[in-house]
């Protein structure tokens, strides 16, 4: 009975300890989670928690934008002090380029100079020489009517001409091609033959009969057998001043003879008409003094007349045009700018 009553007030105490120990479980709960708030609240995002309007931190947030500012206006100054190299380096390399281009043009304009200079230089030699041979062949003209020598330095003066292909020396090469044209059609040169005429009756001299004591007498065609014998016993020959009997005064007019010859080549060289006839009618006489008067030697005579006759100098064109045409020509380019 005793034990009865100890077990049963036991479990009355435990029936009167359960509501408590909800109440205690409960009231631990609302702390946990009163404290899981409190701990929540205070650990979250500044998001979430929104912006601090403290004064504090709207220092420090304007302090911050101030240090930003600043560091984007370095930034700034330095981009443009780099944009600022940059166009000076453009601007210094543009100027060096056109400066390149400056000088490649005066370079090609000096190249261009001297190449006409050069070109210049070489037709102004090659007229020089035209004129020099024009003038030559004008010389040869007025001088000595050396009409052969005229036309080689014509005909050179062409050739040295032909290798300008500028048209305005076409007027003066047709001039210089009618001039050697007009002197190739041009006859023979009276001094050719008066010089042939010379060399013929020096040639006869050794067939004239001669006038001196004991030369044989000329045979003629007719003369007999006796007459033949005759003449070599009986010598007949005229008596007058003229004769030459004595050897070494024959010897002298045949020294004579040929230094006139001589006289009248020289004379006929120098186209001297006066001193040519002179000399002519000098030989005349010696031969007359020096030859018996016999057909060949009249023949001859008749010839040395006809021969002092001739002009010594040809009839030659007007000759000078191309050099005058040359030399107008020249000065008009010397002239213009």
């Amino acid at each position: 009975m005793d034990t009865e009553h100890d077990d049963l007030p036991e479990t009355q105490r435990r029936r009167g300890a359960g509501p408590f120990a909800w109440l205690l479980a409960l009231a631990l709960l609302a702390l946990a989670v009163a404290g899981g708030w409190w701990w929540w609240a205070h650990q979250a995002t500044p998001d979430d928690a929104g912006p601090d309007l403290s004064p504090e931190a709207l220092d420090a947030r304007l302090l911050e934008a101030e240090q930003g500012a600043a560091s984007l206006r370095r930034n700034q100054q330095s981009l443009e002090q780099r944009l600022g190299d940059t166009q000076a380096r453009t601007s210094l390399l543009r100027e060096e380029v056109l400066g390149l281009g400056q000088r490649a043009a005066i370079l090609e304009d000096n190249l261009r100079e001297v190449s006409s200079q050069a070109a210049e230089g070489a037709e102004a030699l090659r007229l020089d020489e035209v004129e020099l041979l024009l003038g030559l062949a004008q010389a040869r003209l007025s001088v000595s009517g050396d009409i052969d020598g005229a036309v080689r330095s014509l005909v050179l003066a062409q050739q040295a001409l032909a290798a300008m292909t500028d048209p305005q020396f076409i007027s003066l090469r047709q001039t210089l091609a009618q001039e050697i044209a007009a002197l190739r059609a041009l006859p023979a040169d009276p001094r050719d033959l008066a010089a042939g005429e010379l060399d013929a009756l020096e040639s006869t001299l050794p067939r004239l009969s001669s006038r001196a004591p004991g030369a044989p007498p000329a045979a003629g065609a007719g003369d007999s057998r006796w007459q033949r014998i005759l003449d070599a016993i009986v010598q007949v020959r005229p008596s007058s001043s003229q004769d030459l009997i004595s050897p070494a005064d024959r010897a002298t007019g045949e020294a004579t003879l040929a230094l006139e010859l001589a006289l009248a080549r020289t004379a006929l060289e120098r186209r001297d008409q006066a001193a040519f006839r002179a000399s002519l009618q000098r030989i005349d006489q010696w031969l007359q003094r020096l030859y018996a008067d016999d057909a060949l030697l009249r023949e001859r005579r008749e010839r040395l007349q006809a021969l002092a006759d001739q002009p010594l100098a040809p009839a030659l064109p007007d000759a000078g045009a191309a050099l005058q045409q040359l030399r107008d020509l020249r000065r008009g380019r010397d002239a213009s700018p």
